[in-house]
């Protein structure tokens, strides 16, 4: 007997409040994690659909509608720290209308608080930990059994009995990633997911990862808590099938590699690049890495087997924080990655993190100064600091250290962008934070050379519609906003051009 599975994305968008339409063109990934399930489960003889609510634009009226239309045994629902409400109340309303429903939840935000969430959510009755192929094929099989008494052989899991809520033994890493089952995203639109890349313009595009875990230590991630310090690679060869397998069947022709440190492993980039390069694939790919783990002969190398845009985290621009962080990186290693990069003709992309521990109005100031005056940095992302749940940084904001003061505790305000602020440091209030991040968007987005870089090198299309984006999280939101934005400008311009605006010129501007 199979059972009958839904898992659902749930939709994500105003969690940014205005800067969901610049989160729209960057960072809008097809649900990678619950197609690795999907995988799993139908190879286990299961029936199984994946519903991407972003994407497919739905409300909670609507995805009630889809779980009564598709009659599912078994809900299972993606959760992260910003949609820990969302989750809540889609469970909630799932069980009050269809109370026979199975309902498990899984993620992220359930891994790193467990049987916390569990009390606060009592609609769901089982929660799976960590790396979840194995542990929901287990649980599935399971429920499929209907004997109580094999759920608590299932490693990994939450589940309820008697009124109490039971974590069973934790689930041992499986050490050989090769063997899991290609993610199946047969369900997904594929013409909702378009990305930007570097001179091709807007095409469609899909997720992969090659490795798990991360061998850094930074205070504010949550990657190495849910899959572990130590790394664990999938093969050059078994990466590249997989890239050939979906550009075959579903003629996608862009990659985005989602490791939390893609170049860990030199050799065996190397070794992906010579394969991606014998089998002369129409692609083109990009992915995030750290400043330590690059090279010049590697960078050369994957630039020449399609690599077009590379992302490094930044962090801050402080010596003193940036060490802080424990991420192992320095500013002179920062400026030589992405120097390296450009010289390889690589597209390059920086994150950074502000209102960290310990920082103050002028290390911020100084984290903006660098990332703008990073003339190699092409695009850049400005975040407000966040702790999220089971990270160093949280336990710095609970414990007050390093000028911290935590605003509230609630997981679903844990928004980087979208004007949230959860704690204050020092002499940053809640209002310098979000003004000084507006500064630093404004100052690098609006430097000559990378209006016309990215003119020039995305396109006019990709350029619109960025752009577009850009002008509507920043400008259109209200005439207060609007009034702000020129006032910025007109900063902006007086301190490149020397011309002083008078208050009369800025107010008929606006």
């Amino acid at each position: 007997m199979s059972q009958r599975i839904l898992l659902i994305g749930p939709p994500w968008g105003d969690v940014y409040g205005n800067f969901k339409h610049v989160a729209k063109v960057g960072v809008f990934y097809p649900p990678l994690g619950l197609c690795y399930l999907k995988g799993s489960l139908v190879a286990g003889g299961h029936q199984v659909r994946v519903v991407d609510g972003e994407a497919s634009g739905l409300s909670l009226p609507s995805i009630l509608s889809l779980v009564g239309d598709y009659k599912p045994d078994i809900v299972g629902i993606q959760v992260v720290s910003p949609l820990w409400e969302t989750a809540k109340m889609l469970g909630a309303a799932i069980r009050e209308r269809y109370g026979k429903t199975i309902l498990v939840a899984g993620g992220p935000h359930i891994t790193l608080t467990h049987v916390e969430s569990m009390k606060e959510a009592p609609a769901f009755d089982y929660a799976v930990l960590s790396e979840s192929e194995d542990g929901m094929r287990d649980l599935v099989d399971a429920i499929d059994g209907g004997d109580a008494s094999d759920i608590d052989k299932v490693a990994g899991i939450l589940y309820r009995a008697n009124g109490d809520i039971r974590r069973t033994q934790p689930r041992t890493l499986r050490p050989d990633v090769d063997n899991l089952h290609f993610p199946d995203r047969s369900d997904l639109d594929h013409s909702k997911y378009l990305f930007s890349v570097p001179g091709k313009g807007i095409r469609r595009f899909t997720t992969i990862i090659t490795s798990r875990g991360c061998p850094y230590n930074c205070t504010f991630c949550t990657e190495p808590l849910m899959y572990g310090r130590t790394t664990r690679f999938r093969s050059a060869l078994n990466v590249v099938d997989e890239v050939q397998d979906f550009h075959d069947r579903h003629n996608i022709n862009h990659f985005i590699f989602v490791d939390d440190t893609l170049t860990t492993r030199k050799e065996r980039i190397m070794e992906m690049c010579s394969l991606l390069k014998e089998r002369k694939l129409d692609i083109t790919w990009e992915g995030w890495t750290h400043v330590n783990t690059v090279s010049p002969d590697l960078l050369v190398e994957m630039h020449d087997a399609g690599l077009r845009r590379l992302s490094f985290g930044i962090e801050s621009g402080n010596a003193e924080v940036l060490h802080s962080l424990k991420k192992n990186s320095t500013l002179p290693r920062i400026r030589e990655a992405y120097k390296w990069a450009k010289q390889a003709g690589i597209e390059t992309r920086g994150s950074v993190i502000l209102g960290l521990p310990g920082d103050t109005r002028a290390t911020v100031q100084e984290t903006i100064d660098f990332v703008v005056n990073l003339k190699e940095c092409d695009h850049a992302y400005f975040n407000i600091a966040m702790p999220y749940p089971g990270t160093e940084i949280r336990a710095q904001a609970l414990a007050g250290d390093k000028g911290v003061r935590l605003l509230t505790e609630e997981y679903s305000e844990l928004r980087r962008q979208g004007q949230k602020v959860v704690m204050e440091v020092n002499d940053l209030d809640t209002k310098a934070l979000l003004q000084l991040q507006r500064q630093a968007y404004l100052r690098f987005w609006l430097t000559p050379r990378r209006i016309l870089y990215n003119v020039v090198r995305s396109g006019f299309k990709a350029a619109l519609q960025n752009g577009w984006a850009f002008f509507r999280s920043f400008v259109m939101p209200s005439r207060d906003g609007r009034v702000r934005f020129l006032s910025e400008i007109t900063d902006i311009y007086e301190a490149v051009s020397g011309k002083v605006w008078s208050a009369t010129e800025k107010n008929k501007a606006a």
